[in-house]
This record gives C-alpha cells, structure tokens and sequence, in this order.
C-alpha cells in the first residue's frame, strides 16, 4: 500500500492535468491517491475517473487556503462537490482571487510593468487564477527570464506586484466542508504559524477539524513524531502527502511513505477511503 494524499494539477498550480496525473500516480505505484487543488475542484471528476479505471482508490479533495495570521492551509476529503454551500464558497474564493489578481495588475502597471489580464488569464487556462499564472505571464512579456525571477523581482511581499491573499475564515471553511459531506484535515502544520500547536488543534477539533497532515516532507522526523502524538491527543487521524506540482516543485509523487502502516493513518485511510462517497 502505498498512499498520496496531496498533489495539484493543472486546475490550480501544478503542471500535469488531472488525467495525466492519475497516469503518474499509477506509475509512481500509489494504491490510493487524491487531488487537492487549491481552492477549486474544476479537475475533480476527470482525476476520479482516470484514477479509478486504473485501479487506484481515490476520493475527492481540495486545499483551502483560510484566513490567518501567515499561513494555514485545510484539506478537506470526500466533499459532495455538487453541494450547494460548497460551491458558494468555491465561488466567492475564485471571485477574490480574480479581485486579488487585478490588484496586482494595477500595481504593477504604476510600477511601469504593462500586462493585461487576458493575458494572464490565458496562461490559467481555465484554472483558479494564481500568482504563478502571472509570473508565466510576466515572463512571456520579458520581464523576467524565469517563474523564480518573477516572484523575486515583483510578486512577494515588498515587490510591486505583491498584494495579501484574501481568503475565507477557518470556521467558514469548516462550515461549508461538513455540510458538503468533508472530512477536514489540517494541511502541513510546520508551515502554519502558530507559538502552540497543541491550542491550535484543540481550537481547530472544536471547529470539527478529523485529521492532521502529519506526514509530509519538509517536516522533520522529529515534527512527524511531534504531530502524530498531538493528534492522538485530540483524538484525530492522520494523513500524509507530497504536496506534489509537477515540474513545478521538487516534490515526487508518493516521496512521503514515513507514515505507513502507523495506527493513526490506517484510521484515516478508513475514514476517508471507506466511507459513502457521494
């Protein structure tokens, strides 16, 4: 058994369409895999069907992005993606993030840099609308002669083109996972920034937070351990993931395997994997 519960597609940031990616995700040996693109499930039904003809388990998923003080990112399992609060929330967050890009634009364009929003428009193709998209587009233009050059010269924070992420609250996107069915996971803990991680997932399992994300690969052997007590604790499972963009980030797919076999994520593979899927 081999799991990956974390990857993109082209639907938000990653550069393999979910089709494709369900062919890796075979090739990569997974027994069980599941798209979490941010803050869209455009590419859900297209990854479910390759992934499940080619025997692999596979549920819904999406990454939220929630409002918070740095960055904290919800994984949600096994949604309803016809549910109607879902939509409205996956609604209004591409509504932001099309106000968020045109900001950018604006700024960039009293900075001297011309771009249109068609133009980055066509680089999204479709999919949630990010600053990666924009970096492509800036360096198409030839503004930058690299993605990395991009976001250096102009899209993080303190560069012209750099404007704070707007985003739903975590309790609203708690809400709207439940009522759609979800089972709610905390994604990556080190990267949120909190001074005490045990009152986040108490504040959090308060809010009907199932899983923590304790396996991941920029976590150390010693954070894994740390999460995964912490977890038991407040009695959630656990799950583990790559992360994985494609050619974009150096993660593999099926790279994190540090959980197998652990209690706690035989739990969430049963929960996640075994309950009625809509």
């Amino acid at each position: 058994m081999k799991v990956d519960m974390h990857m993109h597609s082209t639907a938000s940031d990653g550069t393999d369409a979910p089709e494709a990616l369900a062919a890796l995700c075979l090739a990569a040996g997974l027994s069980h895999a599941v798209l979490t693109d941010h803050d869209t499930m455009a590419g859900t039904a297209d990854f479910l069907a390759a992934a499940r003809a080619q025997g692999i388990r596979a549920v819904s998923g999406i990454e939220f992005s929630a409002e918070w003080e740095g960055e904290l990112h919800i994984l949600v399992y096994g949604a309803d993606v016809e549910d109607a609060a879902l939509r409205q929330a996956l609604c209004g967050l591409r509504q932001l993030r099309e106000e968020r890009m045109r900001r950018m634009l604006e700024q960039l364009h009293r900075a001297g840099v011309i771009l249109s929003y068609d133009a980055v428009q066509r680089r999204a193709d479709g999919a949630s609308i990010g600053r990666p998209h924009l970096a492509q587009a800036l360096c198409r233009a030839g503004y930058a002669t690299s993605i990395a050059e991009a976001f250096a010269k102009y899209l993080i924070p303190g560069q012209a083109g750099y404007v704070p992420r707007q985003s739903l609250s975590v309790e609203e996107i708690l809400a709207a996972a439940q009522a759609a069915g979800g089972l709610v996971v905390l994604a990556h803990p080190g990267l949120t920034q909190t001074e005490d991680y045990d009152a986040l997932f108490a504040r959090l399992k308060a809010g009907g937070l199932q899983g923590v994300e304790a396996f991941y690969p920029l976590h150390s052997d010693a954070a894994c351990q740390a999460y995964y007590a912490l977890a038991g604790k407040h009695g959630l499972f656990v799950t583990q993931g790559s992360d994985f963009h494609g050619t974009r980030r150096e993660a593999r797919l099926g790279m994190e395997q540090r959980g197998a076999d652990t209690p706690l994520l035989r739990e969430g593979l049963r929960r996640i994997f075994e309950k009625k899927q809509p």
